[in-house]
């Protein structure tokens, strides 16, 4: 029996949720594969299973988030969309940071009340590796708060893997390794940084400033107040 058959025969056999676990699973053992072939990586089995259940879990996550939107209007939806992010502390900021297709890169800081500090969108022409995206917002939303005086921050953003490196001080010789690397190094730059993992339906400002804006290549910076177009997701 060769491999195609194997999959056609167990895909009959499972269930929806079983489906799901087979694609992600499939999808990590592919990742993983890429890392040892092009960053010279060892990697654990268990590391690809905990890879996998993490990015189930917020699969689920996302969907019952999703549930409670579609339950009342628009201006509910965008309530419930994030009912899931939470304040920082008394003295500390929270960035949201986001990296969005063609290399966007949305952040909003938000302070101790929920009230928006600043926001930042940049867009730009490299093509990066999705994970050295995501890393790339995180520092230059760092660099930005380092710019407005900030000294406590938590940076919080949707991509697992770069929380990990992260938290892990993860070291290496790979481009990502490298960006991880200067994210850690402006971490000088504050009394204190904290990092925070939150499912992408709970980075929605984030999100939508990649994503949207700027529409050209450049750097846009809003002081206590965001764009229209995103604005209505604020509210808690």
């Amino acid at each position: 029996m060769g491999i195609r058959e194997w999959v056609e025969g167990r895909w009959k056999e499972l269930d929806e949720e079983g489906r799901e676990l087979m694609m992600v699973g499939c999808w990590a053992i592919w990742e993983a594969r890429n890392r040892v072939v092009f960053e010279d990586t060892r990697v654990e089995v268990g590391a690809i299973v905990k890879r996998v259940w993490d990015v189930v879990g917020e699969m689920e996550g996302a969907r019952l988030e999703g549930l409670e939107q579609e339950k009342g209007d628009d201006r509910k939806g965008a309530v419930a969309q994030q009912k899931g992010w939470r304040v920082p502390e008394e003295g500390w900021v929270k960035l949201n940071v986001d990296a969005g297709v063609k290399e966007g890169v949305g952040v909003v800081c938000r302070d101790a009340v929920g009230s928006v500090c600043w926001g930042l969108a940049i867009q730009r022409r490299e093509v990066w590796d999705p994970r050295i995206a995501e890393a790339v917002a995180v520092l230059d939303g760092m660099e930005e708060a380092a710019r407005m005086g900030h000294d406590r921050i938590v940076v919080e953003g949707d991509c697992l893997e770069v929380m990990e490196a992260l938290k892990q001080r993860k070291s290496g010789r790979s481009s990502f390794v490298l960006v991880i690397d200067d994210i850690l190094n402006i971490c000088s730059l504050f009394t204190s940084v904290r990092w925070s993992h939150v499912s992408r339906i709970n980075n929605g400002v984030a999100h939508a400033l990649a994503h949207v804006l700027p529409v050209s290549v450049g750097r846009s910076v809003w002081n206590r107040c965001l764009p229209d177009v995103v604005s209505r997701l604020l509210e808690l």
